[in-house]
């Protein structure tokens, strides 16, 4: 296994602020993990020449919400049966549980857009915080160098 320093750095500095009870500053290291896995799982499936996937977009010089992006990965590893690779369930796993959580949460708010003020909204729920960096941590230890 290989996993990427940069997102074990992301991870690790999430695990900390989460030890911290810092849930805002978990997910915003949590994002930019999640934002390495998605490009990092899309050039596998690329090498793998299974990278086509559909992404809505919200406008020109935008990028993909990371939901989305999420959703499109996780569509194309469970509708594609001939792409065979120890990775692809263990990946598709983990992608059903970061997407079990609620879309219509802060946390995804977050996950989505980036840090905002939001003070008229409820607070994250700590579970919901944990169940992310876990899945996470459990998508670094997946072998997903592009051609292996």
């Amino acid at each position: 296994m290989n996993p990427d320093v940069g997102s074990a750095n992301y991870l690790a500095r999430a695990r900390q602020a989460l030890d911290r009870f810092d849930p805002r500053d978990a997910l915003s290291f949590a994002r930019k993990a999640l934002e390495m896995f998605t490009h990092r799982s899309w050039k596998w499936l690329e090498s793998h020449r299974v990278g086509n996937i559909t992404v809505q977009i919200e406008g020109p010089d935008k990028e993909p919400q990371l939901r989305l992006l999420c959703e499109a990965l996780r569509s194309k590893l469970a509708r594609n049966a001939t792409f065979a690779h120890a990775s692809k369930q263990p990946l598709l796993d983990n992608l059903n549980t970061i997407l079990g959580i609620p879309e219509q949460t802060l946390l995804w708010a977050l996950l989505n857009k980036g840090a905002h003020e939001e003070p008229d909204r409820d607070d994250f729920d700590m579970q919901h915080v944990e169940t992310l960096l876990s899945a996470l941590e459990a998508i670094d230890r997946l072998e997903q160098r592009p051609g292996r």
